[in-house]
């Protein structure tokens, strides 16, 4: 299955199971401390990969706010806040 498939899934939070998702915030919250480092400050790469890059990881920060975990935002993201 590739990753547009895995996307299209009609499952949400709501059809977790609390240790489901805890595992799942756990995960994000571990990947996106383990990447912070990599993502480009706009001054750094002003590329469109490297600005969707930014914008990936401001999406991942933003869904891991709605869940209830707040992480510091790298210096990259700082500017960046999605809805």
């Amino acid at each position: 299955m590739t990753t547009q498939q895995n996307l299209a899934s009609t499952a949400t939070p709501a059809d977790l199971t609390p240790d489901e998702l805890e595992a799942l915030t756990a995960g994000a919250a571990w990947y996106a401390k383990y990447h912070q480092q990599s993502v480009p400050l706009p001054e750094d790469d002003p590329s469109a990969a490297a600005v969707a890059r930014r914008e990936h990881f401001s999406d991942l920060y933003s869904a891991l706010e709605k869940l209830g975990l707040r992480l510091r935002r790298p210096d990259a993201l700082r500017s960046l806040r999605s809805s």
